[in-house]
């Protein structure tokens, strides 16, 4: 498949190739507890399904072999971009992330500039949304940890799926810098979306949305750890028993 909305000339290995999904990346790959990888072609993360073509939906179901699609929005951002379709083989999960508006916050993500000021809010945005919206990560994991290949996604892919992602990949020992790595993916999938967009409806004339600052990341991973002792603990009191299966499931 030609990656004819890709902005980039290439993209990082952990992209799979599509072409109206553009943030959807193998999970897998990095080193984990004790020297071993991440199992790849098990776990996926992704923005959106809404503008995937039918050959988008033919090969994560087909070639991908997903058997279970967890959508973390609200139901209601269903009616802007649409959800995965319903699919022969596919288990469909709805594990809403329940948080605040960040557009009902005084101070609007769209109207931050300073580099410092993004990453305070986004460790803000993310500490809060992994205390109210535990239910989801706790489900998204136990999903993943029934041992079918999963996609996990939002509306960008990139801060709630972001969230599920770090709390996964911090049970099975990747490092806070590759997990912050990893987040940071996001801005190739974000300038492929902005190229698709810029070409169906005309480029805005202000650019809303915020960075995947590294940092942000790190400081989320941080302050989760203050107040939990680790991610896996954070995990743990969200209900999740099942962190030693995950590490069998998925370090080879």
């Amino acid at each position: 498949m030609v990656l004819e909305n890709n902005p980039l000339e290439t993209l990082p290995p952990q992209f799979v190739p599509t072409e109206n999904v553009f943030n959807l990346r193998d999970v897998g790959g990095w080193t984990g507890l004790g020297g071993k990888k991440v199992k790849t072609g098990q776990v996926f993360r992704s923005d959106n399904f809404g503008n995937a073509s039918e050959s988008d939906i033919e090969h994560v179901v087909h070639h991908l072999g997903v058997k279970h699609v967890i959508d973390l929005r609200r139901a209601e951002e269903w009616d802007e971009s649409g959800r995965f379709p319903e699919t022969d083989g596919v288990e469909f999960h709805h594990f809403e992330m329940l948080h605040i508006k960040w557009e009902q916050i005084g101070l609007r993500p769209n109207g931050l500039t300073d580099e410092a000021e993004v990453i305070d809010f986004l460790r803000h945005r993310y500490t809060g949304m992994m205390e109210s919206g535990y239910h989801s990560v706790r489900d998204s994991l136990e999903v993943i940890a029934g041992g079918e290949p999963v996609v996990f996604h939002c509306m960008a892919g990139k801060d709630r799926t972001g969230i599920v992602a770090a709390v996964l990949l911090s049970i099975l020992g990747v490092a806070d810098e590759d997990i912050a790595a990893d987040y940071a993916l996001t801005r190739h999938g974000s300038a492929r979306w902005r190229a698709w967009r810029d070409r169906q409806f005309g480029k805005p004339e202000v650019e809303g949305g915020l960075d995947v600052p590294i940092e942000a990341m790190l400081q989320t991973i941080d302050e989760i750890n203050a107040r939990f002792g680790s991610m896996e603990e954070y995990a743990a009191a969200t209900g999740f028993k099942g962190a030693d299966a995950l590490r069998d499931l998925l370090l080879e």
